[in-house]
């Protein structure tokens, strides 16, 4: 392909947010203090963010950042007696300290960038604090500034880049406008700039698009291998919990029904929402409505695809089955029945079992007892020789 891919390409689609850095670094140069938390899932464009802030910090007069090594990196705290590395040097004006995903991870380590301010500016303790964190993972913030009642505070939250921005990023990342073959595996990426970054990186490695007539065409239908390697490393930083639910749902298609999902699970909707609110918290999907949804279908392709292919095809093959007696299922409980098949209320309770409701919330829709809902349950259990809901769904469809 001959073209080149940039090394840091434009910051596209973050006009909003400058301004308002923009903002606020000024407010720290007229004496101010503040603390801006800069959230998003990983690959979202945090560290993007901060780069640029940094370059505007120069550029408002601010001088060059540095960024602590070893012991001092490990153990640096924002403090107006540290200076850009001037020993001993105490600044009279504000400073900027950026603080990237302070948690950190095994392959990326946390980081701290001091950019301390020109002198003059004002007394010692003022200050402007920069931090990126994953969402449900922030760190705990010095107290110097907080302590302060007129510090200000602000909250950005990257979301995914607009599909217009996500295709003039494509376009600075390749050098051409990407071709009506290429387009939609772009559109795919759902606005994630690492996505896409990774992506167009892997395709042109493995020598996946070529420029032609001026645009970037597509030559293969398989994913690069850096892209999924990227998706699993990111998804080893979750919870295993959060992983089994991500690669259950993704298995299942871009919008999962909650209900499905706990019975894909073995549990109930309920059970489940500590680990659907990690979930949600990677920002992989979003609630909608008793839907979960992914941001990307090319996120959600990845996350399948690193599900074993044989755990894969059972994981289908179960789901399948489950939607296919949630269909059987939906009928009047006044439909009559033959001698000796389950009665309407009995077909009626197994398609709430089908929604994945509990057996409280059964009771509650059909204004029964939790023990009558029991003992229907377990009429139904001998009826069809099973043990578990997931059997009786099943057998339930197979008997429709």
């Amino acid at each position: 392909m001959n073209t080149v891919l940039a090394p840091e390409a434009p910051l596209r689609g973050r006009e909003s947010e400058l301004a308002l850095i923009r903002e606020v670094l000024e407010h720290g140069r007229r004496g101010g203090s503040a603390v801006l938390a800069v959230e998003g899932m990983p690959g979202i464009g945090k560290t993007r963010l901060l780069s640029e802030a940094a370059a505007l910090a120069r550029e408002l007069g601010y001088q060059p950042a540095r960024r602590p090594h070893g012991r001092e990196a490990r153990h640096h705290r924002p403090s107006a007696a540290r200076t850009g590395g001037r020993t001993g040097a105490r600044p009279a004006g504000p400073h900027l300290t950026i603080l990237d995903d302070p948690c950190g991870t095994p392959d990326r380590p946390a980081h701290r960038t001091r950019v301390p301010a020109p002198r003059g500016r004002s007394g010692p303790g003022r200050g402007v604090l920069l931090i990126a964190h994953r969402p449900g993972e922030a760190a705990t913030l010095p107290g110097p500034l907080l302590a302060d009642p007129a510090v200000r505070t602000e909250r950005l939250v990257l979301g995914p880049l607009a599909p217009a921005d996500t295709h003039r990023l494509a376009q600075d990342l390749l050098g051409a406008p990407p071709a009506r073959s290429l387009a939609p595996l772009v559109d795919d990426t759902g606005g994630h700039p690492r996505l896409l970054i990774e992506l167009l990186t892997g395709l042109r490695e493995e020598s996946g698009v070529q420029l032609t007539g001026g645009e970037a065409e597509l030559l293969t239908e398989s994913l690069p291998d850096r892209l999924a390697a990227r998706v699993r490393a990111t998804l080893e930083r979750y919870s295993p919990a959060c992983r089994q639910l991500l690669c259950v749902a993704a298995v299942l298609g871009d919008e999962v029904v909650y209900g499905e999902l706990a019975l894909m699970m073995h549990t109930s909707v309920s059970a489940l929402l500590p680990t659907l609110e990690e979930v949600c918290a990677t920002g992989a999907v979003r609630a909608v409505g008793t839907r979960a949804v992914f941001q990307s279908a090319l996120l959600r392709r990845l996350v399948a695809e690193s599900v074993p292919a044989p755990v894969r095809l059972a994981l289908e093959q179960e789901a399948a089955a489950l939607r296919s007696a949630r269909r059987g299922q939906r009928q009047s409980p006044q439909t009559p029945t033959r001698h000796g098949e389950p009665s309407g209320r009995q077909r009626a309770l197994v398609a709430l079992v089908a929604e994945g409701m509990t057996n409280q919330q059964i009771a509650n829709r059909l204004a029964l007892s939790p023990h009558t809902v029991n003992y229907h349950l377990r009429k139904l259990f001998k009826h069809y020789g099973v043990s578990s809901r997931i059997d009786l769904l099943r057998a339930a469809a197979r008997a429709h």
